[in-house]
């Protein structure tokens, strides 16, 4: 009977964990000159570049995804273009709930960058352009609409659009766009949960504004991840086989005056996370291994995205990547955790600190264990790496553990603790 009991609880408390987080599926997209023709950049026109045909190709490809934000690159100046996108691809099939935002221009470009989102689960706070060139860099400050939430702001999620000059010889350009969008990040968003997405036009890890966004911006609390680092994805991925599964374009292996050739050698698309979003400090979590190229499966280096059998989606996602585009969107899921530490924290958390802090060459971990056993102390670089690993059994309460930190370069790490009953705490780290 108490057995019967205990399952009985546990189904009960896994129902309410499961209804006290939702995932969103963010998607971000280069649609290639939508709705502007004639551009002068490329030879993109009515009949090569349709804003019709495409239509029917993003239709396809967002009823594939199913995504909750999708930011997009490329996209004509004009608040009726706008109107129409959402009319004709969002809110369609009885769905009404699909929201945007007016259009800021500050740099008066044929093209910009732009948001929209499904209001159920989130709603707009503000939209901020910097100026940047050769386009502004758009940033959305969203709120999450949870259940458990009185009306507010309580869990905040910040997407920054950038769509930087694209080219070899203009890596100071990049750079200097990127160090606009951090510096207000700096200014403005410390510590909350942002990414930072678009066609960043980057060929490769070294280049200097790709390292100021994981690594060099002089505050080095302020640092973004590359989903992709755990996986092999980051080096110098341009027209390197090595780096196939995660190229974005170009879309076909051949040109029409419109669309970039070549078949997919380069990653110039990107969502990449704030550490607060990676390492779940602000009740929102990347899910693992939910970041994709879309369309890609690895075997279309130097090819067309629908030439031969695609293993990534069905034949008619990857014709509609092939029409639609010469990039291919990238997407990544993040669980929204709407706890709150209101109960069921309580019972998870390890109630950790770690002194001194800023550290050299030692440092002690203090916490309550709630049960004697093993317990796992995991250092991470802000990159994602895993730096360092020691397990100790100790026993119930008040507990303490020595880090040896002298193998450990100077700068920014992540503590993560965690016990045999999967109680944790997260405990951001300065070694110096």
């Amino acid at each position: 009977m108490k057995n019967r009991l205990l399952l009985i609880w546990l189904m009960f408390v896994l129902a309410v964990v499961a209804k006290a987080q939702d995932t969103l599926t963010v998607m971000q997209y280069n649609l290639l000159y939508y709705g502007n023709y004639n551009s002068g950049f490329a030879e993109c026109y009515e009949t090569n570049n349709n804003t019709q045909y495409k239509d029917e190709c993003i239709r396809t490809i967002v009823g594939y995804v199913k995504p909750d934000i999708l930011t997009v690159c490329e996209f004509g100046a004009s608040q009726q273009l706008l109107t129409d996108f959402m009319r004709h691809n969002l809110n369609i099939n009885g769905a009404d709930y699909w929201k945007s935002d007016n259009i800021i221009n500050y740099a008066s470009s044929n093209i910009i960058n732009h948001i929209f989102y499904d209001s159920r689960k989130m709603e707009l706070k503000r939209h901020v352009a910097i100026q940047t060139s050769p386009r502004d860099t758009d940033v959305y400050e969203m709120y999450m609409k949870t259940a458990s939430l009185a009306q507010g702001d309580t869990i905040r999620l910040v997407c920054i659009v950038v769509h930087p000059k694209a080219g070899q010889g203009y890596e100071a350009s990049r750079r200097a766009l990127m160090q606009r969008a951090m510096d207000y990040v700096n200014q403005h968003y410390p510590t909350e949960n942002v990414l930072i997405m678009g066609d960043f036009n980057i060929y490769g890890a070294s280049e200097s504004s790709y390292r100021l966004l994981t690594q060099t911006y002089p505050n080095t609390d302020i640092c973004f991840v590359d989903p992709v680092y755990r996986i092999g994805g980051v080096g110098e991925w341009s027209n390197n086989s090595q780096f196939a599964k995660f190229h974005t374009q170009s879309t076909h292996g051949y040109s029409d005056e419109c669309y970039a050739s070549g078949g997919l050698d380069d990653r110039f698309d990107f969502i990449l996370m704030a550490d607060e979003i990676a390492f779940n400090f602000n009740h929102l979590h990347y899910l693992p291994d939910s970041y994709t190229a879309v369309g890609n499966d690895g075997n279309h280096f130097n090819m067309s995205v629908d030439q031969n059998y695609n293993a990534a989606v069905p034949p008619q996602v990857a014709d509609a990547l092939f029409d639609a585009s010469d990039h291919l969107p990238v997407t990544m899921k993040i669980v929204v955790d709407t706890h709150l530490g209101v109960g069921d924290n309580e019972l998870y958390a390890l109630q950790a600190s770690i002194a001194p802090n800023p550290a050299t060459e030692e440092a002690a971990v203090s916490f309550h264990n709630p049960k004697a056993g093993r317990v796992t102390f995991e250092v991470f670089s802000l990159q994602g790496q895993r730096m360092l690993a020691e397990t100790e059994v100790l026993g119930e309460g008040e507990q303490s553990h020595e880090l040896s930190l002298g193998g450990l370069a100077k700068g920014f790490y992540i503590l993560r603790i965690e016990s045999e009953e999967r109680a944790m705490a997260t405990i951001k780290l300065l070694k110096q």
